[in-house]
Order: structure tokens, then sequence, then C-alpha cells
């Protein structure tokens, strides 16, 4: 066996060079296992705003994300000013598989959610 200290340099110096080597492979195949993933696109959208303060708008996303809003303004009992009443609903994916439906009025009452697992 040959123990001389260029011998253990070289071998120390090829240990390290491998290491180097698999941890730039190791972040290279993360870093491609990251940008493999299909960017979100947009696959509809309409948007809408009138003159009288009323919208409505509506998309969806190549990752299954969906909304769509209406707002006008409305008015208030007892009061001169209009309020904005909005209805809409919204549908995403969560992190386990679960798909579900928002669906929402906002009004001069507050914000009023109903959560719907689909």
């Amino acid at each position: 066996l040959d123990y001389s200290p260029v011998r253990c340099v070289r071998v120390y110096r090829q240990t390290v060079s491998m290491k180097h080597v698999i941890v730039i492979f190791a972040a290279l195949a993360v870093f491609c296992a990251v940008k493999a993933q299909d960017e979100v696109q947009v696959i509809s959208f309409n948007n809408d705003n009138n003159v009288d303060g009323s919208y409505q708008f509506a998309y969806e996303q190549s990752d299954g994300q969906k909304r769509e809003e209406k707002g006008e303004l409305k008015p208030v009992e007892g009061s001169d000013e209009p309020a904005l009443s909005v209805k809409g609903s919204y549908e995403y994916t969560d992190s386990n598989g679960q798909r579900y439906r928002v669906d929402y009025v906002a009004d001069e009452r507050g914000y009023r959610p109903t959560v719907t697992k689909l």
C-alpha cells in the first residue's frame, strides 16, 4: 500500500472533487425539476367597467383557478350615498389536491362567504 503524502493529497483532492460534483448535480436536478413544472397560463379573461360604477370580470387559469365577480352601486336605506354591492366566486385546489369553491357577497352588511368542497 502506498501511504505517501503525495498519494494521500491526490486521494483527498479526488474525494473533495467528487463531493462537489455530487452537490452540483443534486442542485442541478432540483433546479431542473422546478423548471419542468408548467407555467400557469390565462385561459380566458373578461373585464367590463361601466360609467355607472358597475363592473364585472372573470378569468380562468391553466392550473384550474377560476374567479368571477360582479359589482354595482345600490341605494342604501337611510343614506344619500349608494354602496357597492359585490357578488362573486372563485375556485382553487389546495396543497393536498382538494378542490374548493368560495361564493361570496360583499355589501353594506359585510363580507359573507360560503365555502364548498368540490
